[in-house]
């Protein structure tokens, strides 16, 4: 067995684990971060990638007087029904601490259009990366290797490490044990992409919704529990209906992350001509997200590739679930022109980037050809999709004789007030179920220690990120990422002041288990 002494070790190098090494590393601490996937980044890197934060020196130049006690109250408004799940003491740490973590990433060199609006909160506060959710990866990479941080890709790590005493010291990745004199943290992301977690404390129909990161295993997770970690609000998934990628060169998304370059977009944006601008993010927003659950409100249905309905439309969960579990994972919002010129315009649009773009039925006409689908009759919109044309028609028939008896017989929607009788129709889609991230993670305190279930700290074991989430509500947009961030500069800096330990060795393997 090779073995490496340092004193800190970081598992997964996304946005949580490289600020934490990063925040470890200026406080004196040598790193190493084991990172499974060919490159680092992580969830962070693959974001629309808004952070939202109070008090930023954005919010300052743009006249908005903001406060953590605003931040805190705000976000007690978003969570609503939620709110009595939610973890007080890490709210109040991220609120705290979600500005400066804004600001030291600003000085990274990472560029931001905003702060702009994210109803229900009453401040603007989310600010949008420019040029695209790489530059976190970028920047924090490029301060990893300045400040001296080792960083081990294709590492996946195996077991976590005990001493004599039974704390955690270290971390096994093959052959190799990398010991940790001062602490171990896990940031390795969530469980999205674990069928098994996801089976186990969802149902087994959200695990077959596959993840938009397929190398969210939750590893860090099952790591955790292994030593002794709770699980908490394992339950919490966001499922929902996506466009596939579109085959387009996305402009946005295409531009490399270079600190000069973000540098004079940051410029060059704040000074374009709002309309041009939201020209310039439509054509990328129609290619990030899935269209509104106000339309199925206003009348859409949701059908399947042979065009019949396959589940209510009023939960986006149940429509998701319904569309993984056909194995072609496809399916189609239809709509009549009734809808449609409903959405045509402010205040209806299909999709949206908060307080920045707004994409309506024509943008999709105009950005996204492929998955925009227009005829004068039920038999033509089912031709240009690929359906049987006898098929769709039967499904708008019995929609509409449903609308007209009040009652969804065949799945207790509650009924829209009119059917989908007015030509031309549309289809939007193919659209794609997927888990875009998942809340539930290990209990940890305000140092982000994780914590047995008598609330004690496991010596020698942190986690950060979707990780260490610990019961946190993030429910609106931004507020991952400042919590990945945010959380890992904490669990940094606190290991590092942590004492050197000098019995590393002999260690006990803890292997892990599905908790």
């Amino acid at each position: 067995m090779i073995r490496t002494d340092v004193d800190v070790v970081v598992v997964g190098g996304g946005g949580a684990g490289m600020s934490a090494a990063i925040s470890a590393a200026t406080s004196g601490a040598s790193v190493v971060v084991l990172e499974k996937c060919p490159r680092v980044g992580g969830t962070t890197a693959m974001s629309v990638g808004s952070f939202t934060a109070p008090s930023t020196t954005y919010q300052y130049r743009a006249g908005v007087n903001d406060s953590i006690e605003l931040f805190v109250e705000d976000m007690k408004r978003a969570n609503g029904a939620a709110e009595e799940r939610e973890n007080a003491a890490l709210r109040h740490l991220l609120a705290q601490h979600a500005g400066p973590t804004f600001e030291w990433v600003s000085t990274l060199g990472v560029q931001f259009l905003g702060p702009t609006p994210e109803p229900p909160f009453e401040k603007p506060r989310m600010h949008n990366v420019l040029p695209n959710s790489a530059a976190y990866a970028a920047a924090l990479l490029r301060e990893c290797r300045r400040r001296g941080v080792r960083m081990v890709t294709g590492a996946r790590v195996d077991a976590l490490l005990r001493n004599a005493a039974g704390d955690v010291v270290g971390a096994r990745v093959g052959d190799v044990s990398y010991l940790a004199r001062r602490g171990v943290l896990l940031a390795t992301g969530d469980y999205s992409a674990s069928s098994e977690l996801k089976a186990r404390y969802a149902s087994p129909d959200a695990a077959r919704v596959p993840a938009i990161n397929p190398s969210s295993t939750g590893d860090g997770l099952t790591l955790g529990a292994a030593a002794g970690g709770v699980l908490v609000q394992m339950d919490r998934l966001m499922e929902g209906l996506r466009f596939p990628p579109s085959s387009r060169p996305d402009l946005i998304k295409s531009v490399p992350s270079v600190p000069a370059l973000s540098k004079v977009l940051r410029v060059a944006v704040e000074r374009l001509p709002a309309d041009l601008l939201a020209h310039v993010i439509r054509g990328a927003l129609t290619s990030w997200v899935g269209p509104s659950t106000a339309m199925y409100r206003e009348g859409a249905i949701l059908v399947d590739h042979r065009g019949e309905r396959i589940a209510s439309e009023e939960s986006e969960v149940t429509m998701a679930r319904a569309v993984a579990a056909d194995p072609r994972n496809t399916a189609y919002m239809v709509f009549d022109d009734a809808v449609a010129r409903t959405f045509a315009a402010w205040p209806h649009p299909v999709s949206t980037f908060p307080g920045v773009a707004y994409a309506y039925v024509d943008d999709y006409r105009r950005y996204r050809p492929d998955l925009y689908h227009r005829a004068d009759t039920p038999e033509g919109l089912a031709s240009s999709v690929g359906m049987a044309p006898l098929a769709l028609r039967s499904t708008l028939e019995a929609w509409n004789a449903d609308v007209d008896a009040g009652s969804d017989r065949r799945f207790g929607r509650p009924v829209p007030g009119r059917g989908l009788r007015t030509g031309p129709f549309y289809a939007l889609g193919p659209l794609n179920a997927c888990v875009t991230l998942t809340d539930g993670g290990l209990a940890v305190d305000t140092s982000m220690r994780v914590i047995d279930d008598a609330g004690e700290p496991i010596l020698g074991l942190w986690a950060a990120g979707s990780t260490g989430q610990g019961g946190l509500q993030l429910v609106n947009h931004g507020l991952h990422i400042a919590w990945a961030l945010t959380s890992g500069r904490i669990a940094g800096r606190t290991i590092a002041r942590s004492a050197d330990r000098d019995d590393l060795g002999p260690v006990d393997v803890v292997e892990p288990a599905t908790p």
